[in-house]
């Protein structure tokens, strides 16, 4: 009990990581419009549930980015600084660090490869459910961001290391409807109109209610 309380005690989040106003993160802007605008406006702190998925994320994240540091071909650079302004509305940025993202270079070619990790990887391919959505919009704005390079989604199973990968190019359509959620939620934090809770309404997002930290709040709103 002692070593865990420890652990835990340094993995949970004790400070708010409040960006600046009308900068935006790539890995949260395909969450619930309504998490994003709590998030913005009455944030709390995440929990140990977020904060173990946090941490398996960067623990493999780093260990697949070690072991192809050990391929002599190949260069390999991870952590980069990411920052695209919104391409008609000069209010917005979309910035950070791209934290699971690995860029391999060799001959002349670019691959970034986003490193996430799942449960039950090879159910979720036969089935369809991979790539995610919100995986294919972030890895396709690091590739907006790095023209001409090939984009890579590695999944990586908690549970055995198994692992699946799909090859991406750079989808315009894709980027701009990014762009239009940025300007959306941009829209609503200036206004303090809560967005729709598009978790609940859409299938394919309703998942994430049942890691929201907001959800006594959402229902209320509702």
């Amino acid at each position: 009990m002692v070593v865990k309380e420890i652990i835990y005690k340094h993995i949970v989040d004790d400070e708010f990581k409040q960006p600046y106003e009308g900068e935006y993160w790539p890995s949260k802007i395909w969450n619930c419009l309504r998490k994003q605008y709590y998030d913005r406006t009455s944030p709390v702190l995440s929990g140990i549930d977020s904060a173990r998925f946090t941490v398996l994320g960067e623990a493999l994240h780093e260990l697949v980015a070690e072991i192809l540091k050990k391929e002599d071909s190949v260069k390999v650079t991870s952590e980069l600084p990411l920052r695209i302004p919104h391409p008609t509305n000069h209010e917005i940025v979309i910035s950070g660090r791209a934290d699971d993202l690995i860029v391999i270079e060799f001959t002349k070619e670019r691959y970034l490869v986003e490193v996430k990790s799942v449960d039950n990887l090879q159910h979720k391919v036969r089935n369809g459910y991979l790539p995610r959505l919100e995986h294919r919009a972030q890895l396709n704005l690091y590739m907006k961001a790095f023209p001409k390079s090939k984009g890579v989604l590695l999944y990586v199973d908690r549970s055995n290391f198994e692992m699946e990968e799909f090859i991406l190019d750079f989808d315009e359509q894709l980027y701009l409807k990014t762009m239009e959620r940025a300007e959306l939620l941009h829209r609503a934090i200036k206004e303090r109109k809560v967005p729709e809770p598009e978790a609940k309404l859409r299938d394919d997002m309703r998942w994430q209610c049942d890691f929201c930290l907001y959800r006594a709040k959402c229902d209320k709103d509702s």
